[in-house]
């Protein structure tokens, strides 16, 4: 699970790839609810390089302080630290969650 915490008045999220089953099924249990913040995932991510993509910037962190149990409330944003297999995994599932659910 991931390990979260604040240094410096910051929110850190260190996530690994097996928070990613994790984050698949919060988002198959509630896909109505994440299609909006799917799509622009899918659409922003690739323009910056996957691992530099900033959730909080687009308002699409919703699915992952769900999945990964922890809320931006205190500090109004968090930074992600995980292995760089981890975004593209992710991407992935983001991209399969779109063309499933999303895209029309």
């Amino acid at each position: 699970m991931a390990n979260v915490h604040i240094e410096n008045n910051e929110l850190l999220l260190e996530a690994s790839l097996e928070d990613i089953e994790t984050i698949v099924k919060e988002a198959v249990k509630n896909i109505d609810q994440y299609k909006e913040e799917i799509s622009v995932i899918y659409d922003k991510m690739p323009k910056f390089e996957y691992k530099h993509f900033c959730f909080y910037a687009y308002s699409t962190y919703r699915l992952l302080e769900k999945a990964l149990n922890f809320s931006c409330d205190e500090v109004g944003h968090f930074r992600l630290i995980a292995p760089e297999e981890f975004y593209y995994a992710f991407f992935g599932v983001i991209s399969t969650l779109h063309h499933e659910h999303c895209a029309k």
